[in-house]
């Protein structure tokens, strides 16, 4: 009977710890998770307020990025932008011109000949278009120079100790599909007052004639041409050469000289 009093006392102590507990736990997460209202109160008056929008700083491109745009805006309309015609030569070239051109594009060395002409090999090319940079295909170029010496032959006796027999002083090419040329010659030689350079005529038949001249790119006499320095800046660069060499570690390499020509007028657009 002892045994069993003691259990049933056991018994109903746990029963009312049991009451007990849930109350106090209940009471403690309320008390932990449900903020008063005075601390509702100092919450809301240190909680950070959202910015006004003229305190954001709004980030504007730089100068920078709206140049490069305004840039590449130009550039791409410049496709559209009528081209300036390369320039006529200010002073007649008859007098050195031939009366006959050589048919061949090569000055260098003459057909069936072994020897080759005195001088630097040189290779003179370019591409010739119109106002707007449409090639012109099948126009007619033709050339004359002075030889190494700085005559020319048509100026010269066949016995002359200047007259370079190896040597063709005229040329001719014509254009292609995409309107370039290219040519084999010697540097020409300088005459005094003179810098080295290159007659040129071209021929089409919608575009016309266009006689003009060819210098090359940072020349030390061209700045002693009177010639040379008569056309104004602009036109200087449209009749000077571009000159590279074909391997750029070699400076003993064969040049390369690039020499477009822009003609006065634009092609007539074909309707298919």
């Amino acid at each position: 009977m002892k045994k069993i009093c003691l259990f049933i006392l056991v018994l109903i102590s746990f029963e009312a710890l049991a009451q007990q507990l849930p109350a106090a736990s209940s009471n403690s997460i309320e008390q932990q998770t449900i903020p008063q209202f005075s601390q509702l109160s100092e919450y809301w008056q240190v909680a950070p307020q959202a910015p006004t929008r003229s305190e954001i700083n709004i980030v504007q491109p730089s100068s920078k990025i709206s140049a490069i745009q305004k840039d590449d805006k130009k550039n791409s309309l410049a496709i559209f932008e009528e081209k300036k015609p390369t320039p006529s030569r200010f002073f007649t070239a008859d007098i050195s011109m031939p009366d006959r051109f050589s048919t061949s594009n090569n000055l260098a060395k003459k057909s069936g000949s072994f020897y080759r002409a005195y001088g630097e090999i040189i290779f003179v090319k370019g591409t010739v278009t119109d106002s707007f940079g449409v090639p012109i295909e099948g126009a007619i170029i033709e050339i004359w120079q002075a030889n190494a010496a700085g005559k020319y032959h048509t100026l010269l006796d066949e016995d002359s100790e200047y007259y370079d027999k190896y040597f063709s002083m005229s040329g001719r090419a014509i254009t292609d599909n995409l309107g370039q040329y290219d040519f084999i010659t010697i540097m020409p030689g300088s005459n005094p007052g003179r810098g080295p350079h290159i007659n040129m005529n071209v021929y089409h038949q919608k575009f016309g004639r266009l006689e003009t001249e060819m210098y090359f790119e940072d020349h030390p006499y061209n700045k002693g041409d009177y010639q040379y320095m008569a056309y104004n800046e602009q036109d200087r660069k449209l009749v000077t050469a571009k000159v590279r060499r074909s391997n750029f570690a070699d400076k003993n390499s064969i040049k390369i000289c690039t020499f477009n020509i822009v003609m006065r007028g634009v092609h007539q657009y074909k309707q298919y």
